[in-house]
């Protein structure tokens, strides 16, 4: 169902923004999905250590470790949208390849949104619980725009060129992630400012 939320006229121009709520409310939930992945990714290791989770969670508070994070939990949120949109599914190949775009975008989409606060608010946090919450609206954020991102390739077609190229990024991605969680270089990414 449909709401026209505002329509704007002149001689030249008509403008008209149709909000589609039950579209809307269905992609909050679906945020909310991708945060509960990316919080048990958060402290799965933790938890339960072993190099399994070890590969996919987070072990320390380092941007590397939270970038990580996001990658695989979009991963795992993957799984859950494809039974989401299983019924109602045009085209698998489309729908598989846009959302591992929105697993390519998601790890920079929480880096630009999180470093946009202190080029906003240049201030430390005043509590861990106003860090934590902020956090936590940043992730939720990032999901959503790296959803909408997959939504709209979605109907793009999905060249034999393109798709290579997907696979290959995620396979690196998936390399990169694996592999530095067990060494661990020297740049500041990899850093866990508990350490600082």
């Amino acid at each position: 169902m449909k709401l026209k939320a505002i329509s704007l006229s002149t001689e030249k121009t008509k403008l008209q923004f149709d909000i589609d709520w039950k579209n809307l409310g269905f992609l909050l939930l679906r945020g909310l999905i991708f945060l509960a992945f990316y919080a048990l990714l958060h402290f799965l290791y933790d938890l339960l250590p072993n190099p399994v989770f070890q590969a996919i969670a987070g072990t320390n508070e380092s941007v590397f470790q939270h970038l990580k994070i996001g990658f695989f939990a979009f991963l795992l949120f993957i799984g859950v949208d494809y039974l989401f949109h299983l019924k109602k599914m045009e085209n698998k190949t489309a729908f598989t390849f846009s959302r591992l775009i929105g697993a390519i975008l998601v790890g920079w989409l929480l880096m630009f949104i999180w470093y946009m606060i202190p080029a906003i608010y240049n201030q430390e946090f005043a509590s861990l619980a106003a860090e934590l919450s902020l956090a936590m609206v940043v992730t939720y954020i990032a999901g959503i725009i790296a959803m909408v991102f997959a939504e709209n390739l979605e109907k793009i077609e999905y060249k034999l060129s393109f798709k290579v190229i997907i696979i290959v990024l995620i396979v690196i991605l998936v390399i990169f992630y694996v592999v530095f969680s067990f060494i661990t270089p020297w740049l500041d990414v990899f850093i866990d400012p508990e350490f600082l």
